[in-house]
């Protein structure tokens, strides 16, 4: 194996900033995950009343 392949481990500073970025790519998927019902259901505007007749 040669030493060429093993990578090497990058600075503090760029793992942080890199964690940063993708907890931030991660928070904005999981938002737009958890709105999306919320805003199909405002955008569908069925108005069906559940009634019960006895």
């Amino acid at each position: 194996m040669f030493l060429g392949a093993i990578p090497r481990r990058p600075d503090k500073a760029v793992a942080y900033k890199q964690l940063k970025t993708h907890l931030m790519i991660m928070g904005a998927w999981v938002a737009v995950i958890r709105i999306t019902p919320y805003v199909l259901h405002y955008l569908s505007q069925d108005i069906e009343e559940l009634k019960l007749e006895l």
